[in-house]
């Protein structure tokens, strides 16, 4: 069965609104100013490095406002400063869901397809309980302390999406 033409045109018309829609300034007006955001990330109780911690929006801004999330990578000693623009310049105020991914490598092979999420997916957008509000001036994240896992959460046992 082929689609009919007026279904064609329709279809069209809702792609071109919502191209549209994308560059409107119809939004909330957003503080696009970043305040600084900082912090410590802990694995088993000791600081680790190479972490990669990612703010998603929940009611602050987003690309396109924004050139990217805003995210970091944690240091020798665990600790994070979250870049929007620039590195380490900031988050512009609003809500967040913190998500964390800390790629691996398997054994003593280096190559990208030999690594893994250490985190077992348990910090992704899907599972992460952690939360953050950027307020205008310093911004301190309490440290973030993860357990070692070894199940995936799916792997969890109960009802799914309510674990």
């Amino acid at each position: 069965m082929h689609p009919s033409k007026h279904s064609c045109r329709l279809a069209a018309a809702v792609v071109t609104l919502a191209l549209v829609g994308c560059g409107s300034t119809d939004g909330p007006e957003w503080n696009l100013s970043p305040h600084p955001v900082k912090g410590k990330v802990l694995y088993d109780g000791k600081p680790v490095e190479g972490v990669l911690v990612g703010l998603i929006p929940i009611d602050a801004p987003m690309p396109p406002a924004i050139p990217a999330n805003p995210t970091a990578t944690t240091g020798p000693d665990g600790s994070f400063s979250i870049g929007t623009v620039q590195p380490g310049d900031g988050a512009c105020p609003g809500s967040y869901q913190i998500v964390l991914n800390w790629m691996v490598s398997k054994e003593d092979e280096s190559d990208e397809e030999n690594r893994f999420d250490k985190l077992l997916g348990w910090y992704d957008a899907a599972h992460s309980p952690l939360f953050l509000t950027v307020v205008e001036g310093e911004n301190v994240v309490p440290p973030i302390a993860i357990p070692p896992r070894t199940i995936l959460p799916e792997q969890l046992p109960g009802i799914p999406g309510r674990n």
